[in-house]
């Protein structure tokens, strides 16, 4: 008959066991027990944040949103961008992209980043309105009219907490008639001015370079943006759609008014001279 023996523990290997049930990490030295000086520390998980998306190739005017998550219990992920002027970014995610370019969305917290690559192409032009007479672009003027009820005008105050101006609607009417894509005025107005997403800002040395300018830009089947005024104070930016004769006077000119989203003659509207700004989109 075999004999029960009783396991003999140290004081020392007691206090360890009982440690060691207690926290259930400890670091044992090389005697196998947890002397009475020894320190041990609880190994915390390392904080990763993952990203739904790792890199993203769209036209300007795009947007979409993006969804990161983090192991931290309560964590709190934070997006922001490396260039705001290509691609900005939400608090919640969401992704618009603003020009031709590159840049990385980060999601991070805590210190530890995830990262979506963007590209940024130009839109697709669409296919150029039909000429006719030659120098002369015949846009259907309901069209245009459907685009300034679309996209909205100052006097509709879609945006009562902001103060969205009449440049920013012009070039959402002139993005309209070259990419096919509505966007809304309040997209192309950024830290209190036009940011001409998808376009290019230009400014001239004269009226007469500035008209030569807008006829270029309706020859090749593009509306575009300029600048009125009358010589002083009130000044106005409209969008320029179609031109009739020479093209070398104001008189001679169709435009999208944004103030009220009529089309009227440029000179109709009041304004004796022209200034020397044009935006056109690429």
């Amino acid at each position: 008959m075999k004999k029960k023996t009783k396991a003999i523990v140290s004081s020392a290997a007691a206090v360890a066991i009982a440690a060691a049930s207690a926290v259930s990490v400890m670091a044992f030295d090389t005697t196998g027990i947890l002397g009475a000086d020894d320190g041990f520390t609880l190994n915390k998980p390392a904080v990763k944040v993952s990203i739904n998306k790792k890199s993203v190739t769209d036209t300007s005017g795009s947007h979409f949103k993006l969804k990161a998550d983090t192991n931290k219990k309560d964590g709190d992920v934070t997006y922001y961008s490396s260039d705001i002027q290509v691609a900005k970014v939400s608090t919640n995610g969401t992704v618009r992209l603003r020009k031709k370019g590159t840049a990385k969305i980060v999601a991070e917290c805590d210190g530890v980043k995830s990262y979506c690559d963007i590209t940024v192409k130009k839109p697709k032009a669409r296919a150029a309105a039909s000429l006719s007479g030659g120098a002369k672009l015949d846009l259907n003027e309901r069209t245009m009219s459907d685009i300034a009820q679309k996209v909205g005008h100052q006097t509709q105050h879609a945006y009562p907490q902001s103060t969205i101006m009449c440049s920013a609607y012009s070039f959402a009417y002139a993005y309209y008639q070259v990419t096919g894509q509505f966007k809304p005025a309040i997209y192309f107005w950024s830290s209190g001015g036009c940011t001409w997403i998808g376009g290019t800002y230009h400014r001239y040395s004269s009226s007469s370079e500035m008209l030569s300018a807008i006829k270029s830009q309706l020859d090749s089947g593009k509306s575009c943006v300029g600048y009125l005024s009358t010589g002083s104070s009130p000044t106005h930016y409209v969008t320029f759609i179609s031109y009739k004769g020479s093209g070398t006077n104001l008189s001679d000119y169709k435009i999208l008014d944004p103030w009220e989203g009529n089309i009227t003659t440029a000179s109709g509207y009041g304004y004796s001279s022209i200034g020397y700004h044009v935006a056109t989109v690429n």
